[in-house]
């Protein structure tokens, strides 16, 4: 969705990006440049008074830098979708203001407001200062949908259509009831502040559902393929012995933050230690890859035994293109057989399988697997600590040249800016002694991992530190002083004088 809004200031570069001339104090025409309009909108309106330039009126209403010589889309397209929610508003809170070409200002609010509205933006108009509310629609079911609420929380809401219907309003409260009973365990996604006037509650705000994960990265690890299924059966392991049953495990309702597998969507879900008045109906459900058979043509009758046949489904299906799946043959077909006496009678028993099986995994075996991972770039929790422990110990660009690392650029954007502060930094001060005297083909491969992170990251401070190792490697290879080039045009500010 945010590469979506990025649509806008492609949009709005087309209209307020153009040619200018610059006027020297005595009047007369200098050099021409392409630049952003948005002074000329300031100083011809009201605004003018409340902000000392262009550049004060973006810091105070929208919380960014502005530089005139950069198109929108350059500036402000990898932000969070918060922060351009706000650049966006004071973009069309300006037009409003301003007299500037009054002509087309009806028909660029108009368009930005149809634009924004297609994706569930509410947009709103106080005192000729526009607002766009930063709850965008991000999913919507059967009885419900989902809204971006800040950059920490979603929020859930129940339908429109269903909130005057008490056994909807019921259910829904009860989904909440019951993620909120298990909000001591790290595997259930945390619930808060529910709504009873607007049937809504707030839930934290994960990465992304582990279907589009893996659809994402085709060549996931065997350590982390463990990881995850490890993770599913311990949390619902704990669902379990809080006395909840799920009945609706699937890929698109587990979910990724960071490296944790949490689980979600308790809309389905069943408290075994009460007699709850709201009985599940019968209706046939879609028929689900993940659903125990039994629950197809009566959801009533889906218990534990279903939640393990969802989970055994789950193994199979996420292993299916690795060697895991055969070591784990035994555990899918015992949790998945359509005899449900010879099921696992719990996920304690699936999980102490799982933990024996899983030892048969060798330490060559492994190392052998986090490497490569590390050759294609792909981070794990195994592959971070491995390369967090070859930093430490100053290893680190010996380790780059030694496996001719080409693609450490995209794996070190897999981590976080905490941890790309110190790998970065512990490049600057090794790479040069690590490239060997007389081989400066090492260089080369420095700069390539350092244009390429330049050009993929966000962060000015973080991308400072790339430049600066980008203009050492310059000094000894000509390729690499065709990439600090075009860095320097497309980048301009990275140069610190």
């Amino acid at each position: 969705m945010e590469s979506v809004i990025n649509k806008l200031f492609e949009y709005y570069d087309t209209i307020f990006f153009d040619e200018r001339v610059e006027i020297d104090r005595f009047g007369k025409m200098g050099m021409h440049y392409d630049g952003l309009m948005f002074d000329e909108y300031l100083s011809n309106s009201i605004l003018d008074i409340d902000y000392l330039s262009i550049d004060d009126y973006f810091d105070k209403v929208a919380d960014v830098k502005y530089y005139q010589t950069e198109s929108l889309f350059s500036q402000y397209s990898n932000l969070d979708i918060e922060k351009k929610l706000k650049v966006i508003s004071a973009i069309l809170s300006l037009i409003n203001f301003s007299s500037y070409r009054e002509t087309s200002k009806d028909t660029i609010i108009k368009k930005s407001k149809a634009f924004l509205q297609r994706f569930g933006l509410e947009v709103e108009e106080k005192d000729k200062y526009i607002y766009v509310k930063n709850e965008l629609k991000l999913f919507e079911g059967s009885y419900s949908e989902i809204f971006l609420f800040n950059t920490q929380f979603y929020k859930k809401q129940l339908k429109d259509k269903f909130k005057n219907e008490e056994t909807w309003k019921k259910r829904f409260k009860y989904e909440y009831e019951n993620m909120e009973k298990l909000s001591e365990c790290p595997y259930v996604l945390k619930v808060f502040d529910y709504d009873r006037d607007r049937n809504s509650y707030l839930m934290e705000k994960c990465d992304c559902n582990l279907f589009d994960y893996l659809e994402k990265n085709q060549f996931i690890c065997d350590d982390e393929l463990v990881s995850i299924i490890t993770q599913i059966v311990t949390g619902m392991h704990e669902v379990h012995q809080a006395g909840i049953l799920h009945r609706d495990l699937h890929l698109g309702n587990i979910l990724l933050k960071g490296h944790n597998i949490i689980v979600s969507d308790f809309g389905l879900s069943k408290d075994t230690m009460i007699n709850h008045s709201l009985k599940s109906t019968s209706t046939p459900k879609n028929s689900h890859f993940f659903m125990d058979p039994i629950g197809l043509s009566d959801f009533t009758k889906l218990d534990k035994l279903s939640d393990v046949f969802s989970i055994g489904k789950i193994i199979d299906y996420i292993t299916s293109s690795s060697e895991l799946n055969s070591k784990l043959s035994y555990i899918i077909n015992k949790a998945t057989d359509r005899n449900r006496n010879k099921r696992y009678l719990s996920l304690s028993d699936l999980l102490t399988d799982l933990n024996s099986v899983l030892k048969d995994i060798s330490k060559e075996e492994r190392i052998a697997l986090l490497e490569k991972d590390i050759q294609k770039g792909k981070n794990s929790p195994d592959v971070e600590n491995f390369i967090l422990r070859l930093s430490s110990q100053g290893q680190l660009s010996n380790y780059i040249v030694k496996k001719q690392l080409n693609n450490f650029g995209e794996l070190l954007l897999e981590f976080n800016e905490t941890t790309q502060t110190t790998l970065l930094s512990n490049i600057q001060d090794t790479y040069s002694e690590a490239t060997g005297y007389g081989h400066f083909e090492n260089y080369g491969l420095f700069a390539g991992i350092m244009y390429r992170f330049i050009r993929k990251s966000g962060t000015l401070k973080l991308q400072r530190i790339a430049y600066s190792i980008l203009e050492g490697c310059a000094s000894y290879r000509y390729n690499a002083k065709d990439r600090l080039d075009e860095i320097n045009l497309y980048y301009p500010n990275l140069e610190i004088i």
